[in-house]
């Protein structure tokens, strides 16, 4: 869950709160210098906002002008829930630009425009500053309905030109490093907002300060900011979900959860609180709490469907099947839930006959069908009935043909059957539609080297590489390749470090990386990797205890090669011979 699924209540400032508080504050009449004249205005009448208004006369005063001007503006704003008619805005933009009403008129339409999501606010605004172009409140809330329809870098420049003409306003440069934050520039946000005065340090600074020092990765002076700001002011929703969301990224559950609490408590967001909660309690291995938080969120589908799915997130799958049986009762339970239940049924207790009973009620149209046919497919190939399986993901090859899953489905079937000239064929095919896709251009690479085609295999890996350059899998193929045949060490190196950084912790990648230090004669390094890769897993493959033997053996490490050749043989590798006559030199 993402930390922008907490919105600001007031946007991103607290001009446009304070604006939306504080109403429409009238601006004061200036005299009725036009009264003496009125039976001289034009008889026409036309409509604006559906209210019957007159022209002003042409020889009204600058005051009556002004204050009709004012009128025209509030007349517009007061017109009730209708949406308001550009010509009606035009009209009353021209009044407003001929008149001397005060910034404060301008703010308020322009706070009018943006609580109705006009696209007229921005022109509006433009307008405004140039009647008052030194005018922060106006400035500010400029900038940042820029920076809400995606124009930051404009935004930026606009509060950037203000201080060059107004270096002393300090609300001005909070206002630029807020803008900065919210573009990413957080050594500029974080610079500029150290230089502030003390004075100038609210709790909203605060709170802009800890992203912007959550964004460099200085999290424990992120979250001293937000306890600051929380101090100050104990019900700023936003600096506590900050603050709860740094805790989660640390893996500080508890803390985390103490301040989710506290949000809950203040009714912010509850439905997005409550699956944190939730999600916090199943990091910690409690199922009944999390339970219990589950029960105060909103009993809908929807929620009951994510939390099950938390469930299964985090293997808890038992209470995910009894949540996901709760929604399945339901009339309109959604398909999804219908495969959910079917895959755990057969990924949990092998049950082939409840898990094809609830693929049964998929429906055979729909978003949903396509998964339901792979999955009947995976279960029934995976039962052993890898004919039957053959025939129903043929099926679905015809019926969903611009689906590429059936064709790397059907392949692996086939090599199953040990069809595997029909399986490459079916590969070729796929690929023929998706030449980049990822899945069918690993299985190309896999069965090419599986029969034998090596060169082929590395080619077809180079080629996925080139469209997936961060498929972990084919990048220790190739670096692995390469080190094999001693190939460009220095790339085989690079992309084996790659994969493990991909893939951490697997051990056939992290041999496959020393393996390549070995052929490059760096082999402190080597020894260092492969330890590592026996110590990573519960079984280790054969191939890494041989390689472990021979790097020990390169660095004179006798008794350690020793044991590590003897644990290859524990495994009866075809090899056998091969390792017994390296024990005996040792």
């Amino acid at each position: 869950m993402k930390r922008g699924n907490f919105p600001m209540k007031c946007g991103n400032s607290l001009l446009l709160c304070a604006a939306l508080m504080g109403g429409m504050a009238p601006f004061a009449l200036l005299g009725c210098g036009g009264c003496a004249n009125q039976n001289n205005a034009a008889s026409a009448e036309r409509t604006l906002s559906g209210v019957e208004t007159r022209p002003p006369a042409a020889n009204l005063s600058a005051e009556a002008e002004d204050t009709y001007a004012y009128l025209v503006l509030m007349q517009l704003m007061g017109g009730g829930g209708e949406a308001p008619r550009e010509e009606d805005i035009r009209q009353a933009v021209a009044l407003l630009k001929r008149s001397r009403v005060p910034a404060s008129a301008w703010l308020d339409g322009a706070v009018w425009l943006l609580g109705r999501h006009s696209d007229l606010v921005v022109p509006f605004l433009e307008d405004a500053l140039t009647a008052h172009p030194d005018d922060l409140s106006l400035t500010m809330l400029y900038a940042e309905t820029l920076a809400d329809r995606k124009m930051t870098q404009k935004a930026i420049g606009i509060m950037q030109d203000y201080i060059a003409r107004h270096p002393a306003k300090s609300d001005a440069q909070v206002e630029l490093a807020l803008l900065l934050v919210k573009d990413g520039r957080f050594d500029k946000a974080d610079a500029m907002l150290n230089a502030l005065p003390e004075k100038a340090r609210t709790p909203l600074v605060d709170y802009s300060h800890a992203r912007a020092l959550a964004g460099m990765g200085r999290k424990d002076e992120a979250i001293a900011k937000l306890r600051r700001a929380i101090k100050e002011m104990p019900e700023f929703v936003e600096a506590l979900a900050e603050l709860a969301f740094l805790h989660e990224q640390r893996g500080e559950w508890k803390e985390a959860r103490t301040v989710y609490e506290r949000l809950a408590r203040l009714n912010f967001s509850p439905e997005e609180v409550t699956l944190r909660l939730v999600n916090i309690s199943l990091q910690l291995n409690q199922p009944d709490m999390a339970l219990k938080y589950m029960r105060n969120g909103p009993d809908t589908l929807a929620f009951k469907l994510t939390v099950a799915r938390l469930f299964m997130d985090s293997r808890h799958y038992l209470q995910a099947e009894s949540l996901l049986r709760q929604v399945a009762d339901d009339p309109a339970a959604p398909p999804e839930v219908f495969l959910l239940l079917a895959d755990l049924a057969y990924q949990q207790r092998r049950d082939v006959s409840q898990a094809l009973s609830w693929l049964n009620r998929v429906p055979a149209e729909g978003s949903a069908a396509p998964r339901g046919a792979l999955l009947r497919v995976q279960i029934i190939a995976e039962s052993g009935k890898n004919e039957d399986a053959l025939r129903l993901v043929q099926e679905g090859r015809r019926h969903y043909a611009d689906m590429p899953e059936f064709y790397s489905l059907e392949a692996r079937i086939l090599v199953r059957l040990e069809r595997k000239q029909e399986a490459l064929a079916i590969i070729r095919e796929g690929l023929k539609t998706w030449p980049a896709d990822e899945d069918l251009s690993f299985l190309l690479g896999s069965l090419l080297d599986d029969m034998g085609d090596r060169d082929a295999a590395l080619a077809a890996m180079e080629n996925l590489l080139a469209n997936h350059p961060r498929n972990a899998q084919a990048l220790n193929y190739v670096g692995y390749s390469l080190a094999e045949r001693g190939q460009d060490l220095p790339r085989a190196i690079d992309l084996l470090r790659k994969a493990d950084s991909l893939s951490p912790n697997q051990s056939y990648i992290i041999d496959s990386l020393a393996w390549a230090l070995y052929k490059a004669g760096q082999l402190p390094e080597a020894l260092e990797q492969i330890r590592r890769a026996v110590r990573t897993g519960e079984v280790i493959d054969p191939a890494i205890w041989e390689h472990y033997g021979d790097i020990a053996a390169a660095m004179n490490l006798r008794e350690e090669a020793r044991t590590a050749y003897q644990k290859a043989l524990d495994y009866k590798p075809a090899n056998a011979d091969a390792l017994r006559q390296r024990l005996s030199t040792l």
